[in-house]
Protein backbone atom coordinates (compact mmCIF):
# COMPACT_ATOMS: atom_id res chain seq x y z
CA UNK A 1 0.00 0.00 0.00
CA UNK A 2 1.11 3.43 -1.13
CA UNK A 3 1.58 6.06 1.62
CA UNK A 4 -1.37 8.56 1.02
CA UNK A 5 0.60 10.97 2.96
CA UNK A 6 3.51 11.54 0.13
CA UNK A 7 2.95 15.01 -1.32
CA UNK A 8 2.13 15.80 -4.76
CA UNK A 9 3.26 19.52 -4.60
CA UNK A 10 6.38 21.00 -2.55
CA UNK A 11 4.26 22.89 0.64
CA UNK A 12 7.04 22.62 3.03
CA UNK A 13 7.66 26.03 5.38
CA UNK A 14 11.02 27.06 5.18
CA UNK A 15 11.59 26.30 9.03
CA UNK A 16 11.02 22.18 7.67
CA UNK A 17 14.16 22.33 5.98
CA UNK A 18 16.00 24.78 7.48
CA UNK A 19 15.87 24.47 11.20
CA UNK A 20 16.81 27.71 13.52
CA UNK A 21 19.97 27.65 14.99
CA UNK A 22 19.83 29.86 18.29
CA UNK A 23 22.18 29.21 21.19
CA UNK A 24 21.22 28.07 24.08
CA UNK A 25 22.33 27.88 27.62
CA UNK A 26 21.56 27.68 31.19
CA UNK A 27 18.83 29.94 32.14
CA UNK A 28 18.60 32.61 35.18
CA UNK A 29 17.56 31.52 38.58
CA UNK A 30 13.84 33.43 37.69
CA UNK A 31 12.84 31.19 34.71
CA UNK A 32 12.00 34.22 32.97
CA UNK A 33 12.32 34.65 30.20
CA UNK A 34 11.67 30.82 28.60
CA UNK A 35 15.19 30.79 26.44
CA UNK A 36 18.04 30.10 29.05
CA UNK A 37 20.26 33.44 28.61
CA UNK A 38 22.93 33.39 26.29
CA UNK A 39 25.89 34.86 28.60
CA UNK A 40 26.53 31.74 30.25
CA UNK A 41 26.60 29.19 26.58
CA UNK A 42 30.51 29.85 26.26
CA UNK A 43 30.60 28.57 29.97
CA UNK A 44 28.03 25.83 29.11
CA UNK A 45 30.03 24.72 26.20
CA UNK A 46 33.11 24.52 28.18
CA UNK A 47 31.93 22.62 31.00
CA UNK A 48 30.26 19.95 28.77
CA UNK A 49 33.45 19.16 26.58
CA UNK A 50 35.38 19.07 29.57
CA UNK A 51 33.05 17.05 32.09
CA UNK A 52 33.41 13.37 32.72
CA UNK A 53 30.42 10.78 33.93
CA UNK A 54 32.04 11.67 37.82
CA UNK A 55 28.95 13.06 40.00
CA UNK A 56 29.07 16.65 38.91
CA UNK A 57 26.14 18.17 40.95
CA UNK A 58 26.59 16.94 44.00
CA UNK A 59 24.30 18.27 47.00
CA UNK A 60 24.45 21.51 48.39
CA UNK A 61 25.41 20.02 52.21
CA UNK A 62 27.37 16.44 50.72
CA UNK A 63 30.03 15.77 53.18
CA UNK A 64 33.41 13.90 52.59
CA UNK A 65 32.65 10.76 52.13
CA UNK A 66 29.23 10.74 52.59
CA UNK A 67 27.00 8.21 51.80
CA UNK A 68 25.24 8.56 48.13
CA UNK A 69 22.75 5.98 46.05
CA UNK A 70 24.18 4.47 43.19
CA UNK A 71 20.90 5.56 41.53
CA UNK A 72 18.07 7.84 42.24
CA UNK A 73 14.28 8.56 41.20
CA UNK A 74 11.75 10.39 41.86
CA UNK A 75 7.82 9.81 40.39
CA UNK A 76 4.59 9.30 41.68
CA UNK A 77 1.89 6.83 41.09
CA UNK A 78 -1.38 8.76 41.80
CA UNK A 79 -2.00 12.15 43.07
CA UNK A 80 1.49 14.09 42.20
CA UNK A 81 0.74 17.21 43.86
CA UNK A 82 0.45 15.24 47.59
CA UNK A 83 1.69 11.53 46.80
CA UNK A 84 5.64 11.02 45.78
CA UNK A 85 7.91 7.78 45.48
CA UNK A 86 11.33 7.80 45.75
CA UNK A 87 13.71 4.65 44.87
CA UNK A 88 17.37 4.33 45.85
CA UNK A 89 19.43 1.69 44.49
CA UNK A 90 22.44 0.75 46.67
CA UNK A 91 25.03 -1.98 47.12
CA UNK A 92 23.37 -5.33 48.83
CA UNK A 93 26.07 -5.43 51.54
CA UNK A 94 26.99 -2.10 52.12
CA UNK A 95 23.53 -0.31 53.14
CA UNK A 96 20.32 -1.14 54.94
CA UNK A 97 17.63 0.95 54.08
CA UNK A 98 16.48 3.70 55.82
CA UNK A 99 14.65 6.61 54.83
CA UNK A 100 13.74 10.09 56.27
CA UNK A 101 12.34 13.57 55.25
CA UNK A 102 11.25 16.45 56.44
CA UNK A 103 10.30 20.19 54.99
CA UNK A 104 13.18 21.23 53.52
CA UNK A 105 14.99 23.96 55.48
CA UNK A 106 13.25 23.42 58.72
CA UNK A 107 14.29 22.38 61.46
CA UNK A 108 11.26 19.62 62.41
CA UNK A 109 12.33 16.30 63.83
CA UNK A 110 13.04 14.15 60.68
CA UNK A 111 10.08 11.58 60.09
CA UNK A 112 11.24 8.44 59.35
CA UNK A 113 9.26 5.97 56.49
CA UNK A 114 9.44 2.07 56.13
CA UNK A 115 10.96 1.34 52.91
CA UNK A 116 10.25 -1.80 51.05
CA UNK A 117 13.63 -3.27 49.51
CA UNK A 118 14.20 -6.03 46.96
CA UNK A 119 16.76 -7.67 45.15
CA UNK A 120 18.00 -5.67 41.20
CA UNK A 121 17.14 -7.91 38.56
CA UNK A 122 19.61 -10.63 38.11
CA UNK A 123 21.79 -9.05 40.29
CA UNK A 124 23.87 -11.04 43.90
CA UNK A 125 25.20 -7.52 44.59
CA UNK A 126 22.74 -5.03 44.06
CA UNK A 127 19.26 -3.80 45.68
CA UNK A 128 17.28 -0.93 45.87
CA UNK A 129 14.41 0.72 48.11
CA UNK A 130 11.34 2.39 47.83
CA UNK A 131 9.17 4.71 49.81
CA UNK A 132 5.89 5.81 49.12
CA UNK A 133 5.50 9.52 50.87
CA UNK A 134 1.59 10.76 51.04
CA UNK A 135 -0.06 13.83 52.15
CA UNK A 136 2.21 16.11 51.33
CA UNK A 137 1.64 19.49 50.02
CA UNK A 138 1.39 21.11 46.67
CA UNK A 139 4.01 23.25 45.47
CA UNK A 140 5.86 22.23 48.85
CA UNK A 141 9.30 21.24 48.71
CA UNK A 142 11.09 18.01 51.38
CA UNK A 143 14.22 17.33 52.00
CA UNK A 144 15.23 13.70 52.54
CA UNK A 145 18.28 11.16 53.44
CA UNK A 146 18.52 7.77 53.74
CA UNK A 147 20.41 7.57 56.89
CA UNK A 148 22.49 10.16 59.31
CA UNK A 149 25.66 9.31 57.08
CA UNK A 150 24.05 10.04 53.94
CA UNK A 151 24.41 13.10 51.66
CA UNK A 152 20.35 15.25 51.51
CA UNK A 153 18.67 15.37 48.61
CA UNK A 154 15.29 17.34 47.97
CA UNK A 155 11.85 17.30 46.05
CA UNK A 156 9.78 20.02 44.84
CA UNK A 157 6.01 18.84 44.70
CA UNK A 158 4.03 19.92 41.79
CA UNK A 159 1.74 23.00 41.90
CA UNK A 160 -2.04 23.35 42.73
CA UNK A 161 -1.92 25.43 39.61
CA UNK A 162 0.10 27.14 37.19
CA UNK A 163 0.32 30.59 37.83
CA UNK A 164 4.08 30.56 37.17
CA UNK A 165 4.27 28.16 33.83
CA UNK A 166 4.89 24.76 34.16
CA UNK A 167 8.24 24.03 32.26
CA UNK A 168 8.20 20.11 31.23
CA UNK A 169 11.34 18.47 29.72
CA UNK A 170 10.18 15.54 27.48
CA UNK A 171 11.85 13.07 25.16
CA UNK A 172 12.61 9.03 24.76
CA UNK A 173 15.15 6.49 23.55
CA UNK A 174 17.75 8.04 26.00
CA UNK A 175 21.22 6.22 26.10
CA UNK A 176 22.84 4.46 23.59
CA UNK A 177 26.26 5.92 25.35
CA UNK A 178 26.40 7.35 28.59
CA UNK A 179 28.25 10.34 27.20
CA UNK A 180 25.33 11.37 25.10
CA UNK A 181 22.36 10.86 27.79
CA UNK A 182 24.43 13.28 30.00
CA UNK A 183 25.03 16.18 27.83
CA UNK A 184 22.14 16.03 26.82
CA UNK A 185 20.46 15.65 30.17
CA UNK A 186 22.46 19.00 31.18
CA UNK A 187 21.03 21.09 28.51
CA UNK A 188 17.33 20.27 29.94
CA UNK A 189 18.90 20.95 33.67
CA UNK A 190 19.20 24.28 32.35
CA UNK A 191 15.22 25.25 31.50
CA UNK A 192 15.19 23.64 35.50
CA UNK A 193 12.53 21.71 34.75
CA UNK A 194 9.65 20.83 36.85
CA UNK A 195 9.26 17.58 35.42
CA UNK A 196 11.04 15.33 32.98
CA UNK A 197 8.95 12.72 30.58
CA UNK A 198 10.77 9.68 28.85
CA UNK A 199 8.89 7.71 26.55
CA UNK A 200 10.38 4.47 26.03
CA UNK A 201 13.93 2.84 25.28
CA UNK A 202 15.52 4.17 28.16
CA UNK A 203 19.09 1.79 28.68
CA UNK A 204 18.62 -0.04 25.54
CA UNK A 205 19.19 -3.53 27.80
CA UNK A 206 16.05 -5.88 26.39
CA UNK A 207 15.02 -7.34 29.06
CA UNK A 208 18.15 -8.91 29.37
CA UNK A 209 20.60 -10.36 31.83
CA UNK A 210 23.49 -10.07 30.47
CA UNK A 211 22.62 -6.44 29.66
CA UNK A 212 22.06 -4.95 32.93
CA UNK A 213 24.77 -3.30 33.59
CA UNK A 214 23.90 -0.57 30.85
CA UNK A 215 21.22 -0.10 33.57
CA UNK A 216 23.50 0.62 36.24
CA UNK A 217 25.11 2.96 33.52
CA UNK A 218 21.66 4.81 32.88
CA UNK A 219 21.10 4.96 36.91
CA UNK A 220 24.84 6.79 37.24
CA UNK A 221 24.38 9.16 34.83
CA UNK A 222 20.91 10.19 35.72
CA UNK A 223 22.10 10.32 39.21
CA UNK A 224 25.02 12.45 38.18
CA UNK A 225 23.28 15.20 35.69
CA UNK A 226 19.59 15.20 36.36
CA UNK A 227 20.33 16.16 40.17
CA UNK A 228 21.12 20.01 40.80
CA UNK A 229 24.19 21.21 42.70
CA UNK A 230 21.09 22.22 45.27
CA UNK A 231 20.32 18.54 45.88
CA UNK A 232 17.17 19.08 44.03
CA UNK A 233 15.76 15.53 42.44
CA UNK A 234 13.79 15.99 39.49
CA UNK A 235 10.79 13.78 38.80
CA UNK A 236 10.28 11.66 36.15
CA UNK A 237 7.42 9.96 34.24
CA UNK A 238 8.19 6.82 32.14
CA UNK A 239 6.47 4.31 29.33
CA UNK A 240 7.60 1.29 28.33
CA UNK A 241 9.63 0.77 24.72
CA UNK A 242 10.44 -2.43 22.83
CA UNK A 243 14.14 -2.10 23.92
CA UNK A 244 12.84 -2.57 27.63
CA UNK A 245 11.22 -5.61 26.47
CA UNK A 246 12.70 -9.06 25.98
CA UNK A 247 11.52 -9.56 22.13
CA UNK A 248 10.61 -6.18 21.86
CA UNK A 249 6.50 -6.91 21.14
CA UNK A 250 5.41 -9.27 23.49
CA UNK A 251 1.90 -7.69 23.48
CA UNK A 252 1.60 -8.35 19.40
CA UNK A 253 2.94 -12.26 19.85
CA UNK A 254 0.78 -15.61 19.38
CA UNK A 255 2.31 -16.58 23.39
CA UNK A 256 1.03 -13.17 24.66
CA UNK A 257 -0.26 -13.73 28.05
CA UNK A 258 -2.10 -11.01 29.88
CA UNK A 259 -0.95 -11.43 33.31
CA UNK A 260 1.34 -9.36 35.75
CA UNK A 261 4.26 -12.20 35.65
CA UNK A 262 4.11 -12.72 32.12
CA UNK A 263 4.80 -8.68 31.67
CA UNK A 264 7.59 -8.85 34.67
CA UNK A 265 9.39 -12.18 33.10
CA UNK A 266 9.61 -10.37 29.91
CA UNK A 267 10.15 -6.71 31.28
CA UNK A 268 11.82 -7.46 34.72
CA UNK A 269 13.73 -4.43 34.72
CA UNK A 270 10.76 -1.66 33.71
CA UNK A 271 8.42 -3.32 35.88
CA UNK A 272 10.91 -4.14 39.25
CA UNK A 273 12.50 -0.30 38.81
CA UNK A 274 9.42 1.93 37.79
CA UNK A 275 6.53 2.65 39.85
CA UNK A 276 4.67 4.19 37.43
CA UNK A 277 2.78 3.18 35.24
CA UNK A 278 3.47 -0.49 36.79
CA UNK A 279 1.11 -3.39 36.45
CA UNK A 280 -0.25 -3.59 33.43
CA UNK A 281 1.98 -0.94 31.79
CA UNK A 282 -0.62 2.06 31.05
CA UNK A 283 -2.29 4.37 32.99
CA UNK A 284 -2.82 8.01 33.64
CA UNK A 285 -1.34 11.04 35.83
CA UNK A 286 -3.62 14.32 36.82
CA UNK A 287 -1.43 17.19 37.65
CA UNK A 288 -4.95 19.09 39.72
CA UNK A 289 -6.94 20.91 36.63
CA UNK A 290 -4.26 21.83 34.23
CA UNK A 291 -2.77 18.42 33.09
CA UNK A 292 -3.44 15.02 32.33
CA UNK A 293 -0.79 12.43 31.36
CA UNK A 294 -1.80 9.58 29.35
CA UNK A 295 0.75 6.74 29.22
CA UNK A 296 0.31 3.77 27.33
CA UNK A 297 2.30 0.77 25.75
CA UNK A 298 2.90 0.33 21.73
CA UNK A 299 2.40 -3.57 21.35
CA UNK A 300 5.78 -4.34 23.57
CA UNK A 301 3.64 -5.67 27.26
CA UNK A 302 0.44 -5.17 26.17
CA UNK A 303 -1.58 -5.38 22.35
CA UNK A 304 -2.91 -1.81 21.36
CA UNK A 305 -5.77 -3.52 20.19
CA UNK A 306 -8.58 -4.50 22.91
CA UNK A 307 -8.10 -4.16 26.48
CA UNK A 308 -5.99 -1.66 26.43
CA UNK A 309 -8.15 0.65 23.70
CA UNK A 310 -10.89 0.17 25.65
CA UNK A 311 -9.13 1.36 28.84
CA UNK A 312 -8.20 4.55 26.52
CA UNK A 313 -11.60 5.50 25.49
CA UNK A 314 -12.91 5.27 28.96
CA UNK A 315 -10.29 7.30 30.27
CA UNK A 316 -10.89 10.21 27.57
CA UNK A 317 -13.72 10.03 28.22
CA UNK A 318 -13.75 10.49 31.67
CA UNK A 319 -11.56 13.51 30.97
CA UNK A 320 -14.03 15.05 28.15
CA UNK A 321 -14.48 17.83 30.60
CA UNK A 322 -11.11 18.34 31.74
CA UNK A 323 -10.18 21.89 32.14
CA UNK A 324 -6.46 21.38 31.18
CA UNK A 325 -4.16 19.62 28.46
CA UNK A 326 -4.76 15.74 28.10
CA UNK A 327 -1.12 14.34 26.59
CA UNK A 328 -1.36 11.15 25.26
CA UNK A 329 2.97 9.35 25.75
CA UNK A 330 3.77 6.23 24.01
CA UNK A 331 6.86 5.14 21.89
CA UNK A 332 6.24 3.68 18.49
CA UNK A 333 5.12 6.89 16.37
CA UNK A 334 1.51 6.51 14.20
CA UNK A 335 3.15 9.18 12.26
CA UNK A 336 6.76 7.97 11.62
CA UNK A 337 9.41 10.08 10.45
CA UNK A 338 12.12 7.66 9.64
CA UNK A 339 9.86 3.94 9.56
CA UNK A 340 7.70 3.06 7.23
CA UNK A 341 3.72 4.20 7.42
CA UNK A 342 2.47 1.41 7.26
CA UNK A 343 4.44 -0.47 9.81
CA UNK A 344 1.99 -3.06 11.50
CA UNK A 345 2.50 -0.68 15.19
CA UNK A 346 2.01 2.52 13.73
CA UNK A 347 -0.95 1.37 11.58
CA UNK A 348 -2.43 -0.05 14.70
CA UNK A 349 -1.95 3.34 17.00
CA UNK A 350 -3.45 5.26 13.62
CA UNK A 351 -6.59 2.79 13.91
CA UNK A 352 -7.02 2.14 17.46
CA UNK A 353 -6.08 5.61 19.45
CA UNK A 354 -5.80 8.70 16.77
CA UNK A 355 -9.59 8.12 15.99
CA UNK A 356 -10.41 8.65 19.64
CA UNK A 357 -8.02 11.86 20.19
CA UNK A 358 -9.47 13.43 16.87
CA UNK A 359 -12.80 12.43 19.12
CA UNK A 360 -11.31 14.27 22.43
CA UNK A 361 -10.02 17.04 20.54
CA UNK A 362 -6.61 15.85 22.14
CA UNK A 363 -4.01 18.86 21.09
CA UNK A 364 -0.79 17.28 21.33
CA UNK A 365 0.96 13.89 21.85
CA UNK A 366 4.24 12.61 22.02
CA UNK A 367 5.63 9.93 19.88
CA UNK A 368 9.45 8.49 19.89
CA UNK A 369 11.04 5.40 18.60
CA UNK A 370 12.13 6.73 15.13
CA UNK A 371 15.94 8.85 16.73
CA UNK A 372 14.84 11.90 15.02
CA UNK A 373 12.94 14.89 15.89
CA UNK A 374 9.44 15.94 14.03
CA UNK A 375 6.91 18.30 14.81
CA UNK A 376 3.49 17.63 12.84
CA UNK A 377 1.44 20.25 11.72
CA UNK A 378 -2.38 20.14 13.21
CA UNK A 379 -3.68 16.22 12.17
CA UNK A 380 -7.56 15.12 12.20
CA UNK A 381 -8.10 11.75 10.46
CA UNK A 382 -4.55 11.82 9.43
CA UNK A 383 -4.99 14.76 7.28
CA UNK A 384 -3.39 18.74 7.95
CA UNK A 385 -6.10 20.74 9.32
CA UNK A 386 -6.39 24.27 11.07
CA UNK A 387 -4.45 25.30 14.12
CA UNK A 388 -7.34 24.78 16.65
CA UNK A 389 -8.90 21.89 14.73
CA UNK A 390 -6.28 18.93 15.28
CA UNK A 391 -3.57 17.11 17.21
CA UNK A 392 0.13 17.84 16.84
CA UNK A 393 2.45 15.38 16.69
CA UNK A 394 5.66 15.64 18.81
CA UNK A 395 8.98 13.85 19.24
CA UNK A 396 9.66 10.78 18.04
CA UNK A 397 13.04 9.78 20.09
CA UNK A 398 16.69 11.10 19.69
CA UNK A 399 17.74 12.24 23.24
CA UNK A 400 20.55 10.46 23.82
CA UNK A 401 20.65 7.73 20.79
CA UNK A 402 22.18 7.71 17.26
CA UNK A 403 20.47 9.38 15.30
CA UNK A 404 18.94 8.81 11.47
CA UNK A 405 18.03 10.20 7.92
CA UNK A 406 14.55 10.96 8.10
CA UNK A 407 11.64 11.34 5.19
CA UNK A 408 11.66 14.55 3.35
CA UNK A 409 8.75 17.12 5.03
CA UNK A 410 8.14 18.43 1.36
CA UNK A 411 6.83 15.42 0.12
CA UNK A 412 5.07 13.64 4.01
CA UNK A 413 2.38 15.77 4.17
CA UNK A 414 1.71 14.52 7.20
CA UNK A 415 5.99 16.02 8.75
CA UNK A 416 6.44 19.71 8.92
CA UNK A 417 9.74 19.86 10.86
CA UNK A 418 12.28 16.91 11.18
CA UNK A 419 15.45 17.24 12.06
CA UNK A 420 18.46 14.44 12.61
CA UNK A 421 19.87 15.48 16.02
CA UNK A 422 19.64 14.31 19.75
CA UNK A 423 17.51 17.07 21.50
CA UNK A 424 15.15 17.55 24.31
CA UNK A 425 11.90 19.12 23.68
CA UNK A 426 11.07 21.84 26.30
CA UNK A 427 7.22 22.69 27.06
CA UNK A 428 6.44 25.49 29.07
CA UNK A 429 2.96 24.79 30.27
CA UNK A 430 0.46 27.35 30.94
CA UNK A 431 -4.38 27.18 31.25
CA UNK A 432 -4.13 28.73 27.67
CA UNK A 433 -0.70 27.42 25.65
CA UNK A 434 2.11 25.88 25.20
CA UNK A 435 5.11 27.11 24.21
CA UNK A 436 7.54 24.46 22.58
CA UNK A 437 11.24 25.00 22.37
CA UNK A 438 13.31 22.08 21.48
CA UNK A 439 17.54 22.28 22.33
CA UNK A 440 19.83 20.01 20.80
CA UNK A 441 22.70 18.11 22.81
CA UNK A 442 24.92 21.23 21.08
CA UNK A 443 22.75 23.92 22.51
CA UNK A 444 21.42 24.91 19.26
CA UNK A 445 17.64 25.58 19.37
CA UNK A 446 16.18 23.28 16.33
CA UNK A 447 12.26 24.22 16.61
CA UNK A 448 10.40 26.90 18.51
CA UNK A 449 6.21 26.54 17.95
CA UNK A 450 2.95 27.66 20.30
CA UNK A 451 0.20 25.09 20.63
CA UNK A 452 -3.13 26.85 22.03
CA UNK A 453 -6.07 25.56 23.33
Amino acid sequence: MLNPHLKTAVSASPLAVAALSVTAGPRPPSRLPFRPTAAIVAAGALLIACLTLTPTTAPADEEENAWTPLGLIATFVDDPLRNAVIDWHYRTDDHQPDFAFRARGSNDEWQAVEASSERFPFSTTRSFARVHLADLEPGAEYEFRFGEGSNTYWLRMLPESVAEPLVIAVGGDTMHNARDFAEVNRRAMAYEPDLVIWGGDLAYADGREDRRSRWYDWLNTKRDTLIDESGRVVPIVVCIGNHEVRGGYRGGSDSFEDSDDYRREYAPYFYSMFAFPDQPGYGALDFADYLSLIVLDTDHSNPIVGKQTDWLAAALEQRADFPGWVIPVYHVPGYPSVRDYDGGVSARVRENWVPLFDRYRVRLAFENHDHVYKRTPPLRDHQPVAADEGTVYLGDGAWGVGVRATHDPETTDYLEVVNSVRHAIILKLDPEKIEVEVVSQAGDIVDQTTIER
